[in-house]
């Protein structure tokens, strides 16, 4: 819970910075990267008034059921309002990677009523293909995900009780990735903040997280060293779509059977897609080979990436290399 409440006193504050005229990485001309200011993220911890006389009733906010659209689909969500009348900057709060429903809404459904009490309005939606939304989650990519996230924006800006011109959206993890493409897609979004976003190559994340995997399930660090470049190679296969590279692990992977713990092993390729029990991965794999990251040098609007020091599932140090590398492209531009 305190790792909920922290996360969202820094969504307030960082709301309430990038939907006026507040700090943010941009985009428009060439600069510098830079780090806030110690004043600045002092700013950002002070928990609200709003948060800390925040009840937890259906009394402070008004929630509305909304679909929405989407790309060749419908999706189903909830929009929270504050229980004042106006039109609100809204934030369209983008659930994180699989189709986990309970665990993927988790944070959405916590944040949404108290965003509203604070005097923003928050869009909390089912995924394609989870919940009541439309679709086969397993047979959709990152681009269906992001391209919802656009259309959200776009059914918003048509919402009576929203201010049009403060549109945003905030994700976690795969979320805050998708938030970040879907804002550089769409000139509708006005900001964008990316809670612990894997803005890396999905080659070395999938590394990174397979690593991490192996040692939480305690293998052996002897096996894991033993396996590990062959998952290094089974990802490199997939980012590049390397067919011969396919058919050299998946030899690997059979005459490691006969000795380890399968679960330990890749999957080979032409095993992957017939496994049901897979499908969760299903929608990321299948964009293993597209660069999303080359569209964040279109962004043009506020964003705020927030990161804790060590993260198991997203290799950090490389993340913020690549916000930097954008920055000093002149792709982004530090703002204060």
């Amino acid at each position: 819970m305190k790792g909920s409440i922290l996360i969202l006193t820094l969504l307030v504050g960082s709301l309430a910075a990038l939907s006026s005229d507040g700090f943010a990485a941009s985009a428009g001309r060439s600069g510098q990267p830079a780090v806030l200011d110690s004043a600045s993220v002092a700013a950002l911890l002070v928990r609200p008034a709003c948060l800390a006389t925040y009840v937890d009733s259906a009394r402070t906010c008004v929630v509305q059921d909304l679909k929405v659209p989407g790309k060749g689909i419908t999706l189903s969500g909830q929009l929270y309002l504050p229980s004042r009348e106006g039109k609100w900057p809204v934030v369209i709060l983008v659930p994180g990677g699989f189709n986990e429903t309970d665990l993927i809404m988790g944070a959405p459904r916590y944040y949404a009523p108290r965003l509203a009490a604070c005097g923003f309005a928050a869009y909390v939606f089912y995924k394609r293909g989870t919940g009541p939304s439309g679709g086969i989650y397993a047979d959709a990519t990152y681009d269906d995900f992001i391209d919802d996230v656009v259309s959200i924006a776009d059914a918003l800006a048509e919402h009576p009780n929203i201010d049009t011109a403060r549109i945003g959206v905030q994700g976690g993890s795969s979320g805050a990735y998708v938030a970040a493409i879907a804002a550089a897609r769409s000139s509708r979004i006005a900001f964008a903040i990316s809670n612990s976003g894997p803005l890396c190559s999905w080659e070395e994340e999938s590394n990174y997280n397979m690593e991490y995997a192996l040692h939480v399930r305690e293998f052996p660090d002897s096996l894991i060293h033993l396996v590990m470049p062959l998952w290094r190679r089974h990802h490199a296969a997939w980012a590049n779509g390397d067919t011969i590279a396919h058919k050299a692990v998946a030899v690997e992977v059979y005459e490691l059977r006969k000795q380890y713990d399968p679960t330990m092993l890749p999957t080979p390729f032409e095993e992957f897609f017939a496994d049901s029990g897979l499908a969760f991965m299903w929608p990321r794999w299948r964009s293993a080979q597209r660069d999303y990251l080359s569209e964040l040098k279109h962004l043009r609007t506020k964003w705020l990436c927030i990161y804790g020091e060590k993260d198991p599932i997203v290799p950090v140090p490389s993340c913020v290399k690549t916000i930097q590398a954008l920055m000093a492209e002149g792709a982004l531009i530090p703002v204060s």
